[in-house]
């Protein structure tokens, strides 16, 4: 009987699907709502079991549950019905199921019921959460509408008399889990549109609220009861349009109901909703900066919400309980922060930085009223307000009270009123950048930058902890530091520009206009156009060479300018994400930053300091020496060690080697292979003779073999013999990995003695590339520096991972006659970039300008044509 009306029901939403695609309207939840209603109508009104229960004196009423009952229907949301009766489910009620539902499941709606008498839904409503929601947004389709009144009307009352206090208690209890399961929908890389913070169920929420205070029936009485002001449901209304918008495309383009914006979906959601690539900036970063706005938005307003459900339900505190701050104008209610008087504002407008100084200063936080007064007199920090120097010393102390745990900041920056002061940050505010590296948008990133300094403050119960806090203890100026944390960023916003440089020039504007003075204004440039200076350099570069340390030293000049410079690096770092911050970079960054230190401090060269520990390595070698090296022999083979290899190693390792090299006899080469602690890696320690190509060919005879270089590093000893220590993943097949390793070896020995041995690899480097999911197409880049040292040529790859990688370029520097003596892999957000330091066959430095680029074009020729996504 049914199907005639399925049929009809799919052909109308298809047409209306196919409208949604095209036009984008809004009212698409609505109006797949009332073909929804429509098909249930026609149904019921043909139904002989709905029939025969009216006759028989127990009449039915269809009721519409969740966003169905909210008319908020997505393409492939469940349809969500409850089939209600007064005091007795009939025997004949699943013929009635069979005649609404089956054509609907035929049909591949989902569609959930439940088959209930009044007293069954009340008894289920205060005992599972779940369901006193559904009732919440109960809405009658069809049947007898006395039931469905009476049922709204017992289940009002008993909520308002038995269950208001436990249901408010449960509703923020149970936002707080979804927030804790699902993230932060406003900063996550891959949002999920409605259960994480900001998403779709803060919305449900707010709702659920506003019908357990005030019985609101649709959306628009939120403006009406007070809930949210003009202005506040206007944006929240665009907010909710955009999110059910992406969250429709989003179910078109998988096929069925999926909340996760995950990175693979995301390039086409924001074609789909008009995105395009602009100079600088990627629809999809244009596409999820907007996401991220509207999303921020309904947290907000989420936010304060809760915080008014926690009021709510919170034991009253006396009216004239109205404790007095250090500030006039400012006060205490309710363990919250208020204005005493609006109308002091406008005359008094330094009140609305001095609201967050309190705050910072007490641990307490902006009442709803205030946060709501802050953003509509947050006009009054115009360009007078912005050159008050009290109002500078004011947001000084604003900076210096943002802690991880209690967010002064982002208060400020919700509010409005952080781009109302500094205008050039909202060139950054919620700007995207599409990659797997930066968790956050950048405002909330360079905020956590400056929460991360300031938790330096205090000391920490483990030993890094307290070396930061060591580190800052000895900084002076530290509001110079706080604000190149706050603005190390802001040359983000201009896309055409580098972002470092062009974010000097912004922060000496904003400083100048502060009233900052030109020591001040220099020494913060200098942070913010050198904030990737120590990480790139201890990322990719041989920190244990000597020479390193003095490039830094002498680029920084300072040492009160370098803790600074350290601290604002670690903290970058560390409000980045986990990719960019790690044990191997925190490691790395410290030694230079010591090393770099110790030269500033002392004034002494770095080779005067690493004369004196290689001679006492030296010493402890030959006082701990093996038999079989006499005295004069073992002397000999110490003497013609490189001096980064004396300085790098322990004393202990370099008589491992001494060994290694012993034993090595007249082999061309011998290796050790040891499995580091804690750690899938192995470390692959060869001692062999010299031979021109020698990297290259052990990184064609490792990826002949699968087995993946993660890092390596190269010493001379002297003579024609060489020391070369590499960190490798082990073999899938960990059974036979004794066998890999052996085969390894063998063919290792025929390619050191037969150059064509390796030819055939060359066919198995990919031509073509596809960026992984989730990140952007960049081209391929090679960077060629001859000035950071005196001894190598260093080059830089910057391209996508791919099997054969370090064999591709490495083979191409030894095909134009380059010898690789050491090797570094790093990350730069969504590439990776390959260190090589070089010397040519001659031992020389590529000093040459023809020959710098002929170099170059040879390594971008050897590797694969970066191709975009949809070319795959």
């Amino acid at each position: 009987m049914s199907k005639l009306e399925s049929q009809q029901l799919i052909r109308k939403r298809e047409k209306l699907v196919n409208r949604f695609l095209k036009q984008r309207r809004p009212e698409f939840l609505l109006w797949f709502t009332e073909i929804l209603d429509e098909y249930f109508h026609a149904v019921f009104a043909k139904s002989n079991a709905a029939r025969t229960m009216m006759i028989k004196g127990n009449p039915v009423a269809l009721i519409a549950l969740g966003g169905y009952g909210r008319q908020e229907q997505c393409i492939h949301s469940d349809v969500d019905l409850l089939v209600l009766f007064e005091e007795e489910v009939p025997e004949n009620a699943p013929e009635l199921i069979k005649e609404l539902v089956y054509p609907l499941w035929d049909a591949r709606l989902e569609t959930g019921y439940a088959v209930r008498t009044i007293k069954e839904c009340l008894a289920m409503a205060w005992d599972q959460f779940d369901v006193m929601t559904t009732l919440l947004d109960a809405r009658f389709i069809c049947g007898g509408s006395p039931i469905y009144c009476l049922l709204m009307e017992k289940f009002r009352s008993e909520l308002q008399e038995k269950h208001l206090g436990t249901s408010l208690k449960r509703l923020v209890a149970q936002g707080e889990k979804l927030h804790a399961d699902f993230g932060d929908a406003a900063y996550l890389l891959e949002p999920n549109l409605k259960s994480g913070h900001g998403g779709l169920r803060d919305y449900h929420t707010l709702l659920w609220y506003a019908r357990i205070k005030a019985g609101i029936k649709s959306r628009k009485e939120l403006e009406h009861y007070g809930f949210l002001s003009s202005e506040e449901f206007t944006s929240f209304e665009e907010s909710l349009n955009f999110i059910w918008t992406t969250r429709n495309i989003l179910h078109h383009i998988t096929g069925r109901k999926c909340d996760q914006l995950h990175f693979e979906h995301q390039v086409e959601v924001a074609k789909r909703l008009g995105f395009k690539d602009r100079k600088g900036l990627a629809g999809v970063e244009a596409f999820l900066g907007q996401l991220h706005t509207r999303t921020d938005f309904i947290k907000q307003i989420s936010q304060m919400i809760t915080e008014h459900m926690r009021q709510t339900r919170a034991p009253r505190t006396p009216p004239h309980r109205v404790r007095p701050t250090r500030t006039d104008g400012i006060v205490i209610k309710q363990n919250r922060l208020y204005f005493s008087s609006i109308a002091a504002i406008p005359s008094r407008p330094e009140l609305l930085l001095k609201i967050f100084v309190e705050s910072g200063r007490l641990k307490l936080r902006l009442s709803i009223e205030a946060r709501r007064i802050v953003g509509e007199f947050a006009h009054l920090a115009d360009r007078r307000f912005r050159k008050d120097k009290t109002n500078t010393r004011n947001f000084e102390k604003i900076l210096a009270s943002s802690l991880w745990e209690f967010n002064v900041l982002f208060v400020m920056l919700a509010t409005g009123l952080l781009e109302r002061y500094i205008p050039e940050f909202s060139s950054i505010t919620n700007k995207i950048q599409y990659n797997q590296y930066h968790l956050f948008p950048v405002d909330k990133h360079s905020i956590r930058c400056v929460q991360v300094i300031n938790g330096f403050k205090r000391r920490g119960k483990d030993p890094e902890t307290d070396f930061y806090s060591a580190v800052f203890n000895e900084v002076r100026n530290r509001k110079v530091l706080l604000l190149a944390a706050l603005f190390h960023d802001i040359g983000k916003g201009d896309p055409a520009a580098e972002h470092s440089i062009r974010g000097g020039e912004i922060t000496a504007a904003i400083l100048k206009r502060l009233g900052y003075s030109p020591g001040d204004i220099d020494e913060a440039v200098f942070l913010v156009k050198n904030h990737l200076f120590l990480v790139k350099t201890a990322t990719r570069r041989d920190i244990s060479d000597e020479e390193t340390a003095v490039f830094c030293a002498s680029r920084i000049e300072k040492v009160s300018r370098l803790r600074k410079l350290y601290l604002l690096s670690v903290a970058d770092s560390m409000a980045t994400g986990p990719k960019a911050w790690n044990d191997w970079t925190e490691n790395l960054l410290r030694d230079l930053f010591l090393k770099t230190l110790n030269i500033l401090k002392t004034g002494e060269l770095a080779s005067r300091r690493a004369t004196r520990v290689i001679q006492a390595k030296k010493n402890e070698v030959m006082a701990l020496r093996r038999e079989g090296w006499d005295e004069k022999g073992l002397q000999k083979a110490l003497d013609a060690m490189a001096h980064r290899y004396l300085l790098h190693m322990e004393t202990l390792q370099i008589i491992q080697h001494l060994d290694l090299f012993k034993r090595r006899d007249t082999r061309d080469f011998l290796w050790e292979i040891t499995r580091e602690e804690d750690t899938q890696i192995r470390t692959v320690t060869i001692c062999g003779k010299d031979k021109p190509g020698f990297y290259s060919k052990l990184a064609g005879v490792f990826f002949l073999n699968n087995l993946n270089i993660v890092g390596s590093q190269g010493y001379s000893w002297g003579g024609n013999m060489v020391l070369d220590i590499f960190k490798v993943m082990p073999p899938i097949d960990r059974i036979f990995e004794t066998e890999k390793w052996e085969k390894a070896e063998k063919e290792l020995y025929k390619a050191l003695n037969d150059d064509t041995f390796l030819q055939r690899l060359e066919e198995k480097i990919p031509r073509r590339l596809t960026p992984p999911k989730g990140q952007l197409q960049k081209p391929n880049r090679v960077n060629i520096d001859n000035t950071t040292s005196s001894f190598f040529t260093i080059i830089e790859v910057f391209t996508y991972d791919f099997p054969g990688l370090l064999f591709a370029v490495t083979n191409t520097l030894y095909r134009h006659g380059l010898d690789v003596r050491m090797a570094m892999v790093a990350t730069k957000v969504d590439q990776v970039v390959d260190v090589f330091y070089v010397r040519t066959m001659e031992d020389r430095k590529i000093d040459i300008p023809e020959r710098v680029e002929e170099i170059k074009t040879a390594i971008l020729k050897a590797l694969p044509e970066i191709l975009p996504e949809q070319t795959q």
